[in-house]
């Protein structure tokens, strides 16, 4: 975990990221989605340390970016990352984009950070999305694999902003939770389609 933390701070030019699950079961977001679930306000400040780590990366000319697989119903844990981390995340400079499922290229793939287009981690999950372990892959067909999974997902994505279009012209579904409760971006898509706008 120490050397996976460093290469965020070390790597040179790219840090790229395809995620493929609907569901994370991170023990330090727990806390944060149960906020979010409660319907509380979003803390204005969340997720600014990471925030301020993509301003300086962009700011010296990296890039930094991920495309995470959706079906066309999101689930509400990907709404929670939409509100608490894409928001933010996009908005200090990282390129955050999608990929239906049924668009998924036919190519081995997995979830994995690709640091400068040389060094690949695979991140293993269980089927709650609960992290079993990382792993620095060094062989050069692996790499290979990397490079090709990033470069054919990406051309298939589409950005954070036509995501939220879609759902604001009911493209995409999104159930409320069981509080009642819509996601603040998808409100917007409320009130559109009762005024009979798409």
């Amino acid at each position: 975990m120490e050397e996976f933390g460093r290469l965020f701070s070390e790597f040179r030019s790219s840090a790229t990221r395809i995620e493929t699950l609907d569901v994370y079961s991170v023990p330090e977001e727990r806390d944060n989605l149960d906020l979010y679930r409660s319907g509380a306000p979003l803390p204005p400040d969340r997720n600014e340390e990471w925030a301020r780590s993509i301003r300086e990366c962009v700011a010296a000319g990296k890039y930094m970016g991920r495309v995470h697989i959706i079906d066309h119903v999101l689930t509400p844990y990907l709404q929670f990352e939409i509100d608490w981390y894409y928001a933010v995340n996009g908005a200090a400079g990282e390129d955050i984009r999608f990929i239906f499922r049924d668009d998924v290229p036919d190519i081995p793939y997995t979830d994995t950070w690709l640091f400068d287009d040389e060094i690949v981690v695979d991140l293993s999950y269980d089927r709650s999305g609960e992290l079993l372990y990382i792993n620095r892959n060094d062989d050069p067909e692996r790499r290979e694999q990397a490079r090709t999974a990033w470069r054919e997902f990406y051309v298939r994505s589409f950005p954070l902003a036509d995501l939220l279009a879609k759902v604001r012209g009911a493209e995409l579904e999104v159930p409320r939770s069981p509080l009642g409760l819509r996601p603040a971006w998808a409100k917007e898509h409320a009130c559109a389609s009762k005024a009979g706008r798409t």
